[in-house]
């Protein structure tokens, strides 16, 4: 290209043309300025020529050595460029773009200074709008930046102070080192990032690992940031930390509208009038834009507030640039009640003043009137004497009324935000009855139960509990209700009553039936005796007049047999008709000692003594065969004398041997008396042994 002075002096005209063009000498006096100049700063030629540059600069900075500095530069030929505020006529101010260029002359010295420059105060007042904006969020959340392939850029102190890491510890490296071991290997986490490489945004509830294995759980938003052409080329992560529900980053305009997915946002002018509001603050509402916009906050607040002292305070605060917060009462456009978690922020323009606010939103309606009606259900609870303790969804005191404190000697203020099973139960606590109140609750199921409790002076009582879940529109439980009452003196009682039964049901055997004899159950003690053999019916057990007797209502007592598999089985019995709640005999039991040893060994010592009589009765016989023995020996022996009597002398011997068994007879009889004598001394203690054993049967069956 040909460069020659008429293409010089057309460049020079069309720069005239299109910006802003000033001259001054080496030392900073105007020479002269175009009309693009003029206009731009709303000065007559006739008003700056001759005049210093120092005209256009902020009161006092032309004292400076930073502005000294810039003029000596110039002088020296150095050529200046930067974005720079200037002061116009009458005070305005001017933010420009602007070149210093020294004209160089033929000794190497520059003889005037031309300034190029740009009107850029708008673009510059609509950046310090989205820095204020971001300052404003970036307080509460914490922000991190990606490039496309998830390598970490810039964190805030936020961010770093949540995962307790240094910028220096995690800049230039991967995302996943927030996340758990193995998982950025996963599926998901692929599909994650490939998600946002395409642009894609990605909100939800995240596990993250901080510095140390720390654990974190993080509400949070991925927002890829285009560049002009429309390609995503970073992620602005923001997140908020899920127990404090604060946000925690936001950036420009990008930022913003990742904010204003998931929240209602309206902006203000400092005056209270309505710029701008997006489509989840319209919905809470009930508007649409162009009914609101222009209009004063004071639309949204009940008459007679809005020209309260406290109202203009409010907005006096914030025109002095003080964050507003709380929860506030708004009006829809029906004039239904709105409530709202809301912050109201002030954002300043570049030198610090607030110029409009920005309120974020939540719709809390639901859970204010929720603990509306829960403050009414206290005051209803307070009324009564029964112990009443109201928890979250997760177990966690909210409420507990002055029964409870009565009862249980914990004070409310001992025992909000703590879970009622962690200090009420104690080591007699039945744990099979807190494993089914845990299912009742997993289940979110209404229940009643009893369980032991302790005080806190460590005393134990029986309380009966009842416990109601309470559910929103949506079904989702909310809180739950429990009414308690002490029944320990009937729980004792009970129990005392249970110990007995346990105790007779140990030692006795125990068979029910119903009123048509068909046997029901038996308890341990009969089924272990039966073995196998224990559901007879009735009318196996009793006689059809026992049974007509027992449907009339009395009493019956009988020695019974119980069919075994191995035998028999003999109980002395009472039966009973036990009635139901109203009265009306509802079945047959069964109450008996078991008899069957006892009865073995009467039966067996009966027979024993049968025996011995029977033996003694034996041997009276053999004695009195012994008697009449003797007689006869004694007769032979008579008769012995007296044919040696008649023999004489030769019967001498004979009649030795004749008084000898003369004398044996008479040993032998007297022998047999004896015998006699002894078997009836026999008989006669049997006779009353055996009447003692039958007398000793009769008490054991009247016992």
């Amino acid at each position: 290209m040909i460069f020659n002075l008429s293409s010089a002096r057309a460049l020079l005209n069309a720069l005239d043309r299109s910006q802003a063009v000033i001259e001054f000498k080496p030392d900073g006096t105007i020479i002269r300025a175009n009309n693009n100049f003029l206009a731009l700063m709303g000065y007559e030629l006739s008003e700056i020529k001759g005049k210093h540059h120092s005209i256009f600069a902020e009161p006092g900075f032309a004292q400076t050595g930073e502005y000294k500095k810039f003029w000596h530069d110039l002088a020296e030929g150095k050529h200046q460029v930067a974005q720079y505020k200037r002061i116009g006529k009458g005070g305005k101010e001017v933010w420009i773009e602007a070149s210093y260029n020294p004209l160089i002359g033929i000794f190497g010295k520059p003889y005037k200074i031309v300034k190029y420059a740009t009107d850029v105060t708008e673009r510059t007042l609509k950046n310090a709008q989205y820095e204020g904006q971001i300052k404003a969020i970036g307080k509460s959340q914490a922000v991190i930046h990606f490039d496309m392939n998830g390598n970490i850029l810039m964190a805030n102190q936020n961010f770093l102070d949540a995962m307790g890491y240094t910028l220096a510890e995690i800049q230039g490296r991967h995302h996943s080192i927030f996340v758990e071991k193995g998982h950025e290997e996963s599926p998901e986490y692929r599909a994650f990032w490939d998600k946002l490489k395409r642009g894609e945004f990605d909100a939800g509830q995240y596990k993250r690992i901080g510095k140390n294995g720390k654990e974190v759980w993080i509400e949070a938003t991925y927002n890829p940031i285009f560049d002009d052409s429309g390609k995503p080329f970073m992620i602005v992560k923001y997140a908020t930390d899920i127990t404090n529900r604060k946000l925690k980053d936001a950036e420009r305009d990008g930022q913003i509208e990742a904010i204003s997915k998931s929240q209602a946002v309206i902006h203000f002018d400092m005056d209270g009038k309505i710029l701008t509001a997006n489509r989840n603050f319209l919905d809470v509402m009930g508007y649409e834009l162009a009914e609101i916009e222009g209009q004063h906050h004071r639309i949204f607040v009940k008459p007679g507030d809005a020209n309260a002292p406290d109202y203009k305070a409010f907005w006096q605060n914030l025109r002095n640039g003080k964050f507003q917060t709380g929860e506030f009462e708004r009006l829809s456009k029906t004039g239904d009640s709105v409530w709202i978690q809301a912050s109201y922020n002030p954002i300043l323009d570049p030198d610090g003043k607030p110029y409009k606010v920005v309120k974020y939103a939540s719709d809390i309606t639901k859970e204010v009137r929720q603990r509306q009606k829960f403050n009414i259900l206290s005051l209803v609870a307070d009324g009564t004497d029964n112990s009443v303790i109201i928890t979250d969804a997760d177990g966690h005191i909210e409420y507990t009324n002055p029964g409870f404190t009565k009862l249980s000697g914990y004070t409310a203020d001992e025992v909000v935000g703590r879970k009622p099973g962690h200090f009420l139960q104690g080591p007699e606590t039945s744990q099979e009855t807190v494993s089914r109140i845990r299912d009742y609750l997993r289940r979110e199921e209404p229940f009643y139960e009893e369980i032991l409790n302790y005080a806190k002076n460590g005393t134990p009582y029986w309380i009966s509990l009842s416990i109601n879940p309470i559910r929103n529109r949506s079904g989702e439980v909310e809180r739950y209700v429990s009414v308690q009452a002490n029944v320990t003196n009937t729980k004792q009682k009970s129990l005392a009553f249970d110990m007995k039964l346990n105790a007779i049901g140990q030692a006795n055997a125990i068979a029910e039936w119903d009123l048509n004899g068909r046997f029901l159950d038996a308890n341990t003690l009969l089924k272990d005796l039966s073995k196998g053999a224990f559901d007879q019916g009735l009318t196996v057990v009793l006689g059809k007049e026992d049974r007509q007797g027992l449907k009339s209502g009395q009493p019956l007592r009988r020695e019974i047999e119980w069919k075994t598999d191995t035998g028999s089985l003999w109980f002395d019995a009472v039966f009973s008709v036990l009635n139901d709640y109203e009265g009306h005999p509802e079945r047959i039991m069964m109450c008996g000692v078991n008899v069957s040893d006892r009865r073995t060994a009467v039966e067996e010592s009966s027979s024993a003594l049968t025996e011995v009589v029977e033996t003694g009765n034996q041997i009276t016989a053999i004695g009195e065969t012994i008697d009449q023995i003797a007689n006869q020996t004694n007769l032979l022996a008579l008769n012995a004398t007296i044919e040696a009597a008649r023999a004489g002398a030769a019967g001498a011997g004979f009649s030795v041997v004749a008084n000898e068994v003369k004398s044996l007879a008479s040993q032998t009889s007297e022998a047999a008396g004896d015998i006699g004598g002894l078997v009836a001394e026999n008989n006669r203690k049997l006779d009353l042994l055996t009447s003692y054993l039958t007398k000793l049967n009769r008490k054991e069956e009247a016992a």
